[in-house]
């Protein structure tokens, strides 16, 4: 809200064109950030619920659901039995964790995911480059232990994919890799509930991001409004001393004029003689 009065004034010995600041300098002042973000706190609010609640529409509604079920197996290797017992141990512990990798991408290659769509009875619906990328695996540092992670649309399916790569994979890796060996220590259970996407997560994503943007918004504002609004601001944003105020009869006499203003005081002086 503008003032209904003109003001002039000066600033100790600094003169002031105008009365107005220079526009190619905006000088932020954190107090009258807060003061900004706080007025308009309920705007703020507002644009982060509307938020909030588009991205949980979006998630709800817009984006499939996907379910993931996974195994853990333990890889090992035995290359030599002519060693100790202690050293073939040790032998074999080192050479297995040296080819995890090695067994993770078998498990993970063409033959072993199209065999296993048929036996889990998926090969008329997935080829192998339609869940090639859906299929990641995971490898426990310094074990022996890799984890094979299946990821579709549905739960039923995620399952008997992870079922049958684990069923099926042993016998590939030991013709592959000689004198290796798995076995799975966590089989594959159904899914509960969907793994992505996570409403929780979106919707506080969305809220936040909704604040954020209208905090930006309405700071962004008051930064570059430049008007002073009253005598009050006048003085605390450049120190001038007010000298006197010019009523603006035009805005008074539409009633806009404030409690404060001289025509409203004036007004209300003739209207008690009267």
């Amino acid at each position: 809200m503008e003032n209904n009065s003109k003001w002039t004034g000066t600033a100790g010995n600094m003169p002031v064109q105008g009365g107005q600041p220079d526009d190619n300098v905006i000088e932020i002042n954190l107090g009258d950030v807060f003061r900004t973000i706080w007025a308009n706190f309920g705007k703020i609010l507002l644009v982060a619920l509307i938020f909030a609640i588009l991205t949980l529409a979006v998630t709800m509604f817009a984006i499939k659901p996907t379910y993931r079920s996974y195994f853990t197996a333990f890889v090992n290797n035995r290359t030599s039995s002519s060693e100790s017992t202690q050293t073939l141990q040790s032998g074999d512990i080192s050479a297995a964790q040296n080819l995890t990798y090695t067994y993770a991408s078998i498990m993970k290659s063409r033959p072993v995911i199209e065999d296993a769509l048929k036996k889990a009875g998926l090969d008329s619906k997935y080829e192998y480059k339609d869940i090639s990328d859906e299929i990641t695996t995971d490898i426990e540092q310094n074990t022996q232990l890799v984890t094979v992670y299946v990821r579709t649309g549905s739960a039923e399916e995620s399952y008997q994919l992870s079922k049958a790569i684990a069923e099926i994979a042993p016998d590939y890796i030991a013709n592959i890799v000689e004198g290796s060996s798995m076995k799975v220590v966590t089989a594959p259970v159904m899914a509960t509930q969907q793994y992505s996407p996570s409403v929780t997560k979106n919707v506080a994503i969305g809220f936040i991001i909704g604040m954020l943007l209208m905090m930006i918004i309405v700071v962004v504002r008051s930064l570059m409004d430049t008007r002073v609004k009253d005598a009050a601001e006048l003085e605390a944003r450049f120190g001038l001393s007010i000298i006197g105020t010019i009523p603006n009869y035009e805005q008074a006499a539409k009633g806009n004029a404030s409690k404060d203003h001289y025509y409203y005081r004036a007004q209300n002086r003739k209207g008690d003689r009267k």
